[in-house]
């Protein structure tokens, strides 16, 4: 029996052995993948927390590891999308703040900016810190808005008279930057993110670019070398991403834009057309609303006909009685029109008066120099009073 015991005990402590070689070669491998491979540093921060001491563990790391390789390679190669978002939780953004007396305008309720070619005009990238603390670029490139896949090119006559020579990626590209360290990506034929024209600018993370609760907010100029008539005037945006090492893209913000001769012409025009068309949107429901209101007074007057006539039909001839009339409707001498109406109960008789208020004001709107239709608003008010009044 003691033999039998000692066997049992060696083989269990080969068997530790060899797993526990197992485990450090596996351990092994996934430090050496995390070495060579260019991924990431927070994908492999949450891989590397995965625990290591289960071997179906490691095939698990491993796909997670493809998905988010295809993720990024997809992200890279992928058209742009017109919307912001701030999927890296760095709560990045941007903000254009107008001077007095500027040679460019911001309009807010279009989020759109405008302004005249080769006028420089400052925007500040604004995020939060986060930790593993890593590198950050930021890419800015010009979008059409109703083609997403048209690359944004400059106009042969501005482009032959421009006075950079020596940088051809530069000369070439629409959208400048003042910061020395910018990079001009891209080519004349790239549609995607990563191949289009765009400016990729390194991000200062300094500590004393620091602002209360984490946020780093850093001054970036830009200007634009053509403008929208050299492209038919097609509606353009301008696209700002965080990114990091990898490409991958951390936050989105975008900006409509127009480069114009006359900014504040053309902002003041843009605005009116938009309100224009919130009043055209809000007269068009009272309409409707209105035609509903009319339809259904209809359906009601229709059906009480029917159902006096069915009555009147059930009946005998000799017991048929005339029906009391509780309205009467009159022209007057001056063209107007008078109506007069009986009611059963207080209560009916405001939700009335109410309705016509509701309609005449609505007439007012459309019509605010009508002088008549403000007084007939007047006499309806009064007549409310005197009605709530009544006993």
């Amino acid at each position: 029996m003691s033999c039998e015991k000692k066997r049992q005990s060696t083989f269990l402590l080969e068997e530790e052995e060899t797993f526990e070689t197992s485990v450090s070669t596996s351990q092994e491998n996934i430090n050496i993948e995390n070495v060579t491979d260019d991924m990431p540093i927070e994908p492999m921060a949450f891989l590397q927390g995965l625990h290591s001491g289960n071997l179906m563990q490691f095939s698990q790391q491993s796909v997670l590891r493809e998905m988010m390789l295809q993720d990024i390679k997809s992200q890279i190669n992928s058209l742009p999308k017109l919307e912001n978002h701030n999927n890296g939780d760095y709560y990045f953004g941007m903000v254009l703040e107008e001077p007095p007396k500027s040679h460019w305008m911001f309009s807010m309720p279009l989020n759109k900016l405008y302004i005249r070619m080769n006028k420089t005009f400052n925007i500040d990238v604004k995020f939060k810190t986060k930790m593993p603390i890593q590198p950050l670029n930021l890419r800015a490139f010009l979008c059409f808005v109703k083609d997403v896949s048209g690359p944004v090119l400059r106009c042969q006559n501005h482009l032959s008279t421009d006075p950079i020579k020596d940088n051809q990626s530069m000369r070439e590209s629409l959208l400048r930057c003042e910061n020395p360290n910018t990079s001009y990506c891209g080519t004349s034929e790239g549609k995607s993110i990563a191949e289009r024209y765009s400016v990729l600018v390194p991000l200062n993370m300094s500590r004393s670019s620091h602002e209360s609760g984490g946020f780093v907010r850093q001054t970036l100029a830009f200007s634009f070398a053509c403008q929208n008539s050299c492209f038919g005037r097609k509606e353009t945006c301008l696209v700002f991403c965080l990114e990091n090492m990898n490409r991958d893209i951390l936050g989105q913000q975008v900006l409509y834009l127009k480069i114009c001769t006359c900014p504040k012409r053309d902002r003041n025009q843009d605005e009116r057309h938009l309100e224009s068309n919130k009043n055209k949107l809000f007269f068009d429901a009272s309409e409707e609303e209105e035609l509903d209101a009319t339809c259904a007074k209809k359906k009601c007057r229709r059906t009480m006909k029917n159902e006096v006539k069915d009555e009147n039909e059930s009946n005998d001839s000799s017991d048929v009685q005339p029906v009391p009339a509780d309205w009467e409707a009159s022209r007057a001498i001056d063209g107007d029109y008078r109506l007069v109406i009986k009611f059963s109960n207080k209560d009916l008789l405001l939700r009335s008066i109410e309705g016509i208020i509701e309609k005449t004001a609505v007439a007012m709107i459309r019509n605010p120099q009508n002088l008549k239709l403000r007084q007939q608003t007047n006499h309806l008010l009064n007549l409310k009073k005197c009605a709530l009044k009544l006993s």
